[in-house]
């Protein structure tokens, strides 16, 4: 291929072609100019379901532990964990009936439900002992980056047991300690 270029504005013609189409490609091609960010998606530290859980495992251990501590005493002290501030969604309270599985915990989160900006699906799991039963909320929200205001509304989600509660504590996530419970 040659190019004539004997008129000034030859090559600037074919370097904007060029540009056109080389941008054309990039589009098509799934290209962008974002440096991409290997780190991009991933949940903060403490956020992902599994480490949720290990955390959950690990204030049922503090919980137990505090149990064994206590002899049959009737007051029970739960040792607080080792962080600052862990993440996640604490629960406030809980609802359930002692010889069923079928539990209801309140929490603060969004306004509304995740098909709406600044809104959020959650649904809730548990990881159960002998002694108690610590909740684990987690959130769906409706898009990652959203500004949203601050403003907290009450929230609920329902799960079932592995077992009937019985005299079970439920605990949240968050700090291991125990919440008010409604019998039904």
């Amino acid at each position: 291929m040659s190019f004539d270029m004997s008129c000034g504005g030859g090559a600037m013609v074919v370097r904007r072609r060029w540009l056109f189409w080389a941008a054309a490609a990039a589009v098509l091609g799934g290209c962008s100019s974002e440096v991409n960010n290997p780190h991009e998606g991933v949940l903060p530290k403490g956020e992902s379901l599994g480490e949720m859980r290990q955390q959950a495992g690990e204030a049922l251990t503090r919980y137990d532990q505090a149990v064994s501590n206590a002899r049959g005493s009737a007051t029970v002290t739960v040792t607080p964990p080792p962080w600052n501030s862990p993440p996640g969604i604490s629960i406030e309270s809980a609802t359930g009936a002692r010889a069923g599985t079928r539990l209801t915990v309140t929490f603060t989160g969004t306004r509304g439900p995740a098909t709406r900006p600044c809104g959020a699906d959650y649904h809730a799991e548990a990881v159960e002992s002998v002694n108690g039963v610590v909740v684990i909320v987690i959130a769906q929200p409706h898009a990652t980056n959203e500004v949203c205001t601050l403003a907290g509304y009450t929230r609920t989600a329902t799960l079932n047991l592995a077992q009937p509660l019985r005299q079970r504590v439920v605990l949240e996530a968050r700090q291991g300690q125990p919440v008010p419970l409604a019998t039904e």
